[in-house]
Protein backbone atom coordinates (compact mmCIF):
# COMPACT_ATOMS: atom_id res chain seq x y z
CA UNK A 1 0.00 0.00 0.00
CA UNK A 2 1.99 3.12 -1.10
CA UNK A 3 1.71 6.30 0.76
CA UNK A 4 -0.55 8.96 -0.38
CA UNK A 5 0.57 12.35 -0.93
CA UNK A 6 -1.06 14.89 1.51
CA UNK A 7 -2.34 17.89 0.07
CA UNK A 8 -1.15 20.96 0.70
CA UNK A 9 -4.71 22.29 1.94
CA UNK A 10 -8.15 20.67 2.50
CA UNK A 11 -10.01 20.21 -0.82
CA UNK A 12 -13.60 18.96 -1.80
CA UNK A 13 -13.58 15.13 -3.03
CA UNK A 14 -14.19 15.05 -6.39
CA UNK A 15 -12.84 12.15 -8.30
CA UNK A 16 -12.03 8.44 -7.26
CA UNK A 17 -7.86 9.90 -6.78
CA UNK A 18 -9.79 11.63 -3.54
CA UNK A 19 -11.37 8.83 -2.71
CA UNK A 20 -8.37 6.37 -2.78
CA UNK A 21 -6.09 9.20 -1.23
CA UNK A 22 -9.13 8.94 1.65
CA UNK A 23 -9.11 5.55 2.01
CA UNK A 24 -5.34 4.74 1.72
CA UNK A 25 -4.54 7.64 4.59
CA UNK A 26 -7.93 6.15 6.52
CA UNK A 27 -6.29 2.76 6.66
CA UNK A 28 -2.66 4.34 7.57
CA UNK A 29 -4.25 5.25 10.73
CA UNK A 30 -6.18 1.68 11.00
CA UNK A 31 -3.28 -0.70 10.64
CA UNK A 32 -1.54 0.41 13.88
CA UNK A 33 -4.57 1.36 15.58
CA UNK A 34 -4.18 -0.66 19.03
CA UNK A 35 -7.88 -1.29 18.74
CA UNK A 36 -8.35 -1.79 15.14
CA UNK A 37 -4.94 -3.18 13.85
CA UNK A 38 -5.24 -6.81 15.49
CA UNK A 39 -8.36 -7.08 13.61
CA UNK A 40 -7.36 -6.64 10.40
CA UNK A 41 -3.98 -8.36 11.44
CA UNK A 42 -5.97 -11.46 12.76
CA UNK A 43 -8.02 -11.13 9.29
CA UNK A 44 -4.76 -11.47 7.26
CA UNK A 45 -6.31 -9.06 5.19
CA UNK A 46 -4.31 -8.57 1.46
CA UNK A 47 -4.50 -5.12 0.95
CA UNK A 48 -3.68 -5.31 -2.73
CA UNK A 49 -6.97 -7.14 -2.98
CA UNK A 50 -8.98 -4.71 -0.08
CA UNK A 51 -8.16 -1.47 -1.11
CA UNK A 52 -9.30 -1.34 -4.37
CA UNK A 53 -12.69 -3.01 -3.59
CA UNK A 54 -12.72 -0.03 -0.55
CA UNK A 55 -12.30 2.61 -2.71
CA UNK A 56 -14.89 1.33 -5.38
CA UNK A 57 -17.20 1.32 -2.23
CA UNK A 58 -16.91 4.33 -1.45
CA UNK A 59 -16.92 6.11 -4.95
CA UNK A 60 -20.20 4.25 -5.62
CA UNK A 61 -21.39 6.31 -2.35
CA UNK A 62 -19.98 9.31 -2.69
CA UNK A 63 -19.64 9.74 -6.09
CA UNK A 64 -22.31 7.85 -7.61
CA UNK A 65 -19.89 5.26 -9.77
CA UNK A 66 -20.96 1.92 -10.40
CA UNK A 67 -18.02 -0.67 -9.60
CA UNK A 68 -18.94 -2.14 -6.20
CA UNK A 69 -20.55 -4.82 -6.27
CA UNK A 70 -21.32 -6.97 -2.91
CA UNK A 71 -22.77 -6.68 0.17
CA UNK A 72 -20.85 -4.46 2.81
CA UNK A 73 -22.42 -5.13 6.09
CA UNK A 74 -22.84 -8.81 5.56
CA UNK A 75 -18.82 -8.99 4.41
CA UNK A 76 -18.23 -8.20 7.84
CA UNK A 77 -19.64 -11.37 8.88
CA UNK A 78 -17.10 -13.70 8.49
CA UNK A 79 -14.91 -11.01 10.59
CA UNK A 80 -17.19 -11.85 13.52
CA UNK A 81 -16.88 -15.34 13.56
CA UNK A 82 -13.08 -15.19 13.77
CA UNK A 83 -12.83 -12.14 15.41
CA UNK A 84 -15.74 -10.65 17.30
CA UNK A 85 -16.03 -6.41 17.54
CA UNK A 86 -18.39 -4.66 18.61
CA UNK A 87 -19.37 -1.06 19.45
CA UNK A 88 -15.90 0.27 21.24
CA UNK A 89 -14.39 -0.77 18.29
CA UNK A 90 -17.09 0.94 15.52
CA UNK A 91 -16.67 4.39 17.64
CA UNK A 92 -12.66 3.91 17.02
CA UNK A 93 -13.51 3.45 13.59
CA UNK A 94 -15.93 5.99 13.07
CA UNK A 95 -13.71 8.29 14.86
CA UNK A 96 -10.30 7.80 12.69
CA UNK A 97 -12.57 8.13 9.60
CA UNK A 98 -14.34 11.65 10.41
CA UNK A 99 -10.27 12.24 11.57
CA UNK A 100 -8.85 11.49 8.03
CA UNK A 101 -12.11 13.10 6.04
CA UNK A 102 -11.58 16.41 7.99
CA UNK A 103 -7.91 16.15 7.74
CA UNK A 104 -8.12 15.73 4.05
CA UNK A 105 -11.40 17.32 2.56
CA UNK A 106 -14.02 20.06 3.08
CA UNK A 107 -17.16 20.44 1.43
CA UNK A 108 -20.80 18.71 0.88
CA UNK A 109 -19.28 15.76 -0.34
CA UNK A 110 -16.63 15.49 2.93
CA UNK A 111 -19.83 15.63 4.71
CA UNK A 112 -21.77 12.65 3.21
CA UNK A 113 -18.87 10.80 3.44
CA UNK A 114 -18.89 11.25 7.36
CA UNK A 115 -22.54 10.34 7.14
CA UNK A 116 -22.57 7.46 5.06
CA UNK A 117 -19.59 6.10 7.55
CA UNK A 118 -22.11 6.56 10.23
CA UNK A 119 -25.17 5.01 8.51
CA UNK A 120 -22.37 1.95 7.75
CA UNK A 121 -21.08 1.61 11.36
CA UNK A 122 -25.11 1.44 12.75
CA UNK A 123 -25.89 -1.25 10.35
CA UNK A 124 -22.49 -3.83 11.01
CA UNK A 125 -22.70 -2.59 14.33
CA UNK A 126 -26.62 -3.81 14.22
CA UNK A 127 -24.55 -6.85 12.61
CA UNK A 128 -22.67 -7.24 15.73
CA UNK A 129 -25.03 -6.92 18.44
CA UNK A 130 -27.06 -9.99 16.52
CA UNK A 131 -23.79 -11.98 16.62
CA UNK A 132 -22.93 -11.21 20.03
CA UNK A 133 -26.43 -12.01 20.97
CA UNK A 134 -26.14 -15.20 19.26
CA UNK A 135 -23.33 -16.12 20.56
CA UNK A 136 -24.35 -15.66 23.89
CA UNK A 137 -27.11 -18.21 23.28
CA UNK A 138 -24.89 -20.73 22.26
CA UNK A 139 -23.18 -20.67 25.63
CA UNK A 140 -25.88 -20.31 27.94
CA UNK A 141 -27.29 -23.43 25.98
CA UNK A 142 -23.79 -25.46 26.23
CA UNK A 143 -23.53 -24.63 29.82
CA UNK A 144 -27.36 -25.53 30.54
CA UNK A 145 -26.36 -28.80 28.65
Amino acid sequence: MGIPRRPAQRATIETVADVELLVRRFYQAVIPDPLLGPIFHAMNVDWSMHIPKLVDFWAGRLLGLPGYKGNPVGAHQPVLDRCPFGAPELAQWLELWEETVDELFCGEVADLAKQRARLAAGAIGTLASRHADARDRVSAWRWAG
